[in-house]
């Protein structure tokens, strides 16, 4: 049995009109219903409420303020869901919504509660349909993240695979030719989305290199062909492949690397840089610079001046705290602060490196 989460988005999802494909719901359906007889656990995170809307309202103008936008996607939402039950009914499936935003990942506790609501819906046999809660969230009206949100949830739930359909075959090279496995080296040819579509192909490589990072298989590839999701989870070649990670850097680290919302960010010199690469904890006196506002126990960011982000890990002081003990050794923690405290400023264990 294997745990599959699949992302299906607008492109897919909309006819050239605006308003939703019924056949190819159908079909996508249809292939979920044979994976779950297959003894497959299936999640979908599905884009279409904004469009699903329009389709409500009968293309009624609806003006650029975002707050049109998001009440056009709160009464699109319930369409697209009816549309769901109606189909998967036809099919003896019953299925369940969870609406989420990013917060939901970057806490900790918050996570741990969406994870186990997940746990029961699969219990009860339920098929969970996923979609950012546009009503409280802006970044997929602006950012297409849909694609971001796929990799967070098949990370936070340790799915073995993820599926990102797009409208073209997986990703391309300068000369036009599918990449069957992607090289971070190798140069992309330019694409371009349609107008109901917000994300683009640079969303779902980013999405899909932080998944495999955390040990799932995912690739990219075209979702007219539903077929292919079944091939893909057979090992045949489909699309453009994202080899996963080997070993995983177990649930802990994971939520910390790919699904926490680092608080602030210490920057570090290159003594620190090197002490971290050697599986060391961060110490106070390879602090250069504090920025944010955090509290004891918040995820922060690790970086330097030249290369940017390195590692994030859960802090131990306050950013305040932080500020007073920066580039101080450890010996002469406790005397600065006047308590008893931490020696080190972000231990090794609740550090994920890059």
């Amino acid at each position: 049995m294997a745990k599959i989460v699949l992302k299906v988005g607008s492109n897919l999802l909309v006819k050239k009109g605006g308003e939703i494909d019924k056949t190819y719901v159908t079909e996508l359906v249809r292939e979920i219903v044979h994976l779950k007889s297959l003894g497959h656990e299936v999640v979908l995170v599905s884009s279409g409420a904004k469009a699903a809307g329009f389709g409500y309202l009968n293309g009624r103008n609806v003006g650029p303020d975002l707050y049109m936008k998001q009440a056009l996607c709160a009464a699109g939402q319930v369409q697209l869901m009816k549309l769901y039950e109606t189909v998967f009914e036809l099919f003896g499936n019953k299925v369940a919504q969870i609406l989420v935003n990013r917060d939901d990942f970057g806490n900790r506790k918050r996570f741990l509660n969406l994870r186990n609501t997940l746990i029961g819906l699969l219990e009860m046999d339920l098929v969970p349909i996923v979609n950012e809660n546009d009503t409280t969230s802006t970044e997929e009206i602006m950012f297409g993240d849909n694609d971001i949100l796929a990799a967070m949830f098949a990370i936070g739930w340790k799915a073995d695979y993820l599926v990102l359909m797009s409208t073209v075959d997986g990703i391309y090279n300068e000369e036009g030719n599918i990449i069957p496995v992607f090289d971070s080296t190798e140069k992309l040819k330019s694409m371009t989305g349609s107008s109901w579509g917000t994300g683009g192909i640079s969303t779902k490589i980013r999405a899909s290199r932080g998944a495999s990072a955390s040990g799932i298989r995912c690739c990219i590839c075209n979702g007219r062909r539903l077929s292919n999701i079944t091939s893909f989870i057979r090992g045949e070649s489909v699309g453009t492949l994202f080899p996963q990670r080997e070993f995983s850097p177990g649930a802990r680290k994971t939520w910390i690397g790919f699904l926490s919302t680092p608080r602030g960010t210490l920057v570090v010199n290159k003594g620190a840089v090197t002490a971290i690469k050697r599986g060391k904890s961060l110490l106070a006196v390879g602090v250069e610079e504090v920025n944010g506002v955090f509290s004891q126990g918040d995820v922060i960011s690790i970086s330097t001046v030249e290369d940017g982000e390195i590692a994030r890990g859960i802090c131990n002081f306050s950013s305040h705290e932080t500020d007073l003990i920066k580039g101080v050794r450890s010996d002469k923690l406790s005397s600065i602060l006047g308590y008893e405290c931490a020696k080190v400023v972000v231990h090794i264990d609740n550090t994920y490196r890059k």
